[in-house]
């Protein structure tokens, strides 16, 4: 079952291309999807929706018991180990967890409805819609269990599979409820694509084989005491992000309009779905292959490097192409009402070069068990950033958000390097350093040459020289690593 090269940088870059691919597939599934959203129920739409998401989200996050990545850690622990009978028992655990935590988390939004409506809205307008969406928690969670067997067990085509179906069938099912519905639509495609994700999830872990093994309350409860204290700690972070950013929404909500709610999540809509398209198919192979590698801290720091090499390659041309072309991507996505959120767009692309560098430490965090530092560098990132975006925005509105969002992640990169260098005397390798540098610099002066040429031809000309010159870069770096000529003649032959 173990791959002994799995840390090698050929290995690593193919489990990128896999889901880097379907990411791929998906944006261009997700833009016209996005698009035909905007057009239909625009910025106040999208608002109410981002609302509606983002509440369930909080309490999904509070009753999952963070499952999404202390089940991965634990199945590939023991799918590692070659035990089968360790393997049974943890994935029958995994599946009762589910149940409870999906079965809580539908109650209480079911019948905390109306509090919940106040406190988003501030009004009990939505109660209704809250009772009705309380459903995909317990679909989420099902959804959890199914994606953490198919991830922990290394069975990468199966759950890239699944998720590109998944997508596709989302965008034929609700853009029509939308369409004919309106924002009357928003509850009903909630429910949907929650629903459509679990099905395909469901049909491919199906693959896996196992014995459900029977466990008694006390057995129950000791084989899952591992998974559920890691779990709770992880849930806690990111639910203390998830509030950081529920915060903001209200905030915004209040002391400006739902218009403005409806900017700032299609600002960060935009800047997460396409940086996403690396740093979601780092996460999917990254924190198996790190649990794998438990109580080894010489290869830990190395693939702990290897990764942010990688991705930090991967990401830096794509992130200077977005900040020359953030309005374009503005008015293909959305539409020329969402133009005052550009600049944010622009700056929020320079601070996810810091955001992809500081994840890949956090992750080893993670994958070591490390609940108590890892709690606490999540919980001091939560509060500066929701400190930070709140000043930010006082100050200088949407651009005063992306600057706190830079600083952010700056401090988070500096916090997460003090407690990854504390916990296993990690350092950056001077390879990374070596290529950081000249990256940092082309993206800081794509950022300046985009605020100063926007809207002329100018903006154009030098964003398409310095994509160029970055893109040849990355080539050059990835190719002494991976040999991509190789791979590609390889392709072309076949």
């Amino acid at each position: 079952m173990a791959d002994t090269n799995r840390n090698a940088y050929s290995s690593i870059f193919k489990a990128i291309g896999l889901f880097g691919g379907v990411k791929i597939l998906q944006i261009l599934v997700n833009v016209i999807k996005a698009k035909l959203i905007a057009i239909l129920i625009g910025p106040t739409g999208m608002g109410i929706a981002g609302l509606l998401q983002s509440s369930a989200d909080i309490v999904n996050q509070l009753t999952g018991c963070g499952l999404q990545t202390s089940a991965v850690r634990d199945v590939a622990k023991s799918y590692e180990e070659t035990n089968q009978k360790k393997i049974n028992t943890i994935i029958t655990v995994l599946r009762r967890l589910v149940w409870i935590t999906g079965l809580v988390g539908t109650l209480i939004v079911f019948f905390c409805s109306g509090i919940i409506s106040q406190i988003a809205f501030g009004n009990k307008d939505y109660t209704t819609a809250f009772k009705i969406i309380s459903i995909i928690l317990l679909f989420n969670q099902f959804n959890i269990g199914q994606t953490a067997l198919l991830q922990g067990t290394f069975h990468y085509k199966d759950l890239a599979k699944a998720s590109l179906l998944g997508t596709i069938c989302n965008l034929i099912i609700i853009v029509p409820l939308y369409y004919f519905l309106r924002e009357k639509g928003i509850v009903p495609a909630i429910i949907t694509a929650s629903f459509v994700t679990l099905v395909f999830s469901s049909i491919y872990s199906k693959k896996i084989t196992f014995q459900r093994v029977r466990l008694s309350t006390k057995d129950f409860l000791h084989n899952s005491r591992d998974m559920l204290t890691l779990g709770i700690v992880l849930a806690i972070g990111g639910i203390m992000s998830s509030v950081s950013v529920y915060l903001m929404n209200i905030f915004l909500s209040h002391y400006g309009t739902i218009h403005e709610v409806g900017l700032y999540q299609a600002a960060f809509q935009v800047a997460n779905s396409y940086v996403f398209l690396i740093l979601s198919a780092m996460s999917t192979d990254y924190v198996p292959r790190l649990s794998a590698l438990f109580g080894k801290n010489n290869e830990q720091i190395e693939a702990m490097n290897k990764q942010s090499v990688l991705v930090m390659l991967l990401i830096v041309p794509l992130l200077i192409l977005f900040i020359f072309l953030a309005k374009e991507l503005v008015f293909i996505l959305y539409s020329s009402e969402f133009y005052p959120v550009v600049i944010l767009i622009k700056i929020l692309m320079f601070g996810m070069l810091f955001k992809a560098i500081s994840w890949c430490m956090s992750y080893s965090l993670v994958a070591r068990g490390d609940s108590k530092i890892f709690l606490i560098c999540e919980t001091s990132s939560s509060i500066i950033s929701l400190a930070l975006q709140i000043v930010g925005f006082m100050l200088w509105g949407f651009i005063g958000i992306g600057i706190a969002f830079v600083l952010n992640y700056i401090i988070y990169t500096a916090i997460m390097l003090v407690a990854t260098r504390k916990k296993m005397a990690f350092k950056f390798s001077k390879e990374f350093i070596k290529l950081f540098i000249p990256c940092i610099i082309m993206l800081s002066i794509s950022l300046i040459a985009a605020l100063i040429t926007s809207g002329t031809i100018w903006n154009y000309l030098i964003g398409g020289g310095i994509f160029i010159i970055s893109t040849v870069y990355s080539f050059k770096a990835l190719n002494n690593r991976i040999h991509i000529k190789e791979i590609l003649l390889q392709k072309i032959r076949k």
